[in-house]
């Protein structure tokens, strides 16, 4: 035999072949995916093709066909918004190499395929073998037991363990809502604060409670009016003296009779809806909303937990 047959494995240019095929697999591979992205063409079809005119072997079509689907994938994942829906035709290496013909062997490229066995070895391998016996029944069935009743390994969590989980991310949930609406509640109370401020300037500087008032039904803040202006009223009557508190307490609001009070506001338009008093009595009636939609959720999860603490109690 020859040396020349093992002149690849006693070459110093070894390590850099290798080095260039992978980096021209990686570049096949590539090229099959962008075939995929932007015309749709099948990852088979096209790592066909390219195998054909490269003659690549199995094993190179098994690596190209490997960083292809990577490729693709990584292509649809940057592309779509539902991450969970991405999803694709994989390349299957056992479908190209049963139709790409084989190359003759090169006894210098170390990547080359293997011809088939010349005939002086035998007949017996030029085929595939026959009279193969069919498998026989399983060993769990030789055993007596029924395959309905095995026990599926961790693939499935007990009921009483899966509700244990989801009580204890409930109570995470909890945890967090409920720091939220602290949070809120501060807010809230600089937001008034704010909105007091507001209502202080533009009464000192001639306007009435009953004009902001009426100001504030024109645009819907009417329920956030009637909370918060009489509070305000009392405070800034409380910190002023002289001539403005007389006037104050002249003019204060009051709640009108029922039979008096009516939707219909005739020709009434709101002029300045941008007002600084109706922005923040506005401002404050949307941070109250978020406190009343973080309380809901806290009972709903509060109603889950009892829930799920029911069915815990059942399979104890």
């Amino acid at each position: 035999m020859s040396l020349s047959h093992f002149s690849y494995l006693l070459s110093d240019s070894g390590p850099r072949h290798t080095k260039i095929a992978s980096d021209r697999l990686e570049l096949l591979a590539k090229t099959a995916a962008k075939h995929f992205l932007e015309s749709r063409t099948p990852l088979n079809d096209s790592i066909r093709k390219i195998a054909e005119e490269n003659d690549l072997n199995r094993e190179q079509i098994e690596r190209v066909c490997e960083m292809a689907n990577i490729a693709t994938h990584q292509g649809l994942w940057a592309k779509t918004a539902n991450k969970e829906s991405v999803a694709f035709p994989l390349a299957d290496s056992g479908n190209i190499v049963s139709v790409v013909e084989k190359k003759p062997m090169d006894p210098a490229d170390p990547d080359s395929p293997q011809v088939s066995c010349p005939a002086s070895v035998g007949a017996d391998y030029a085929s595939p073998p026959t009279g193969i016996p069919m498998p026989g029944p399983s060993m769990i069935s030789m055993m007596g037991a029924d395959p309905a009743a095995v026990h599926n390994g961790l693939t499935e969590e007990p009921e009483k363990k899966r509700i244990i989980i989801v009580i204890q991310k409930r109570a995470a949930a909890r945890k967090a809502l409920h720091s939220k609406i602290l949070m809120q509640g501060m807010e809230l109370e600089t937001l008034k604060k704010q909105a007091f401020h507001q209502v202080k300037q533009s009464i000192l500087g001639g306007a009435s409670f009953r004009d902001l008032y009426e100001a504030a039904i024109g645009i819907g803040l009417g329920k956030t009016a009637e909370e918060l202006l009489p509070e305000f009223e009392k405070q800034l009557i409380g910190e002023t003296y002289g001539p403005t508190r007389i006037r104050l307490e002249k003019n204060a609001i009051c709640k009108a009779p029922a039979d008096l009070i009516s939707d219909n506001l005739g020709n009434i338009t709101v002029v300045n809806g941008a007002h600084p008093v109706l922005i923040s009595l506005d401002v404050v009636q949307k941070k109250t909303g978020e406190i009343k939609d973080g309380l809901h959720s806290l009972l709903r999860i509060d109603d889950e937990v009892k829930v799920f603490e029911q069915k815990l109690r059942e399979l104890s």
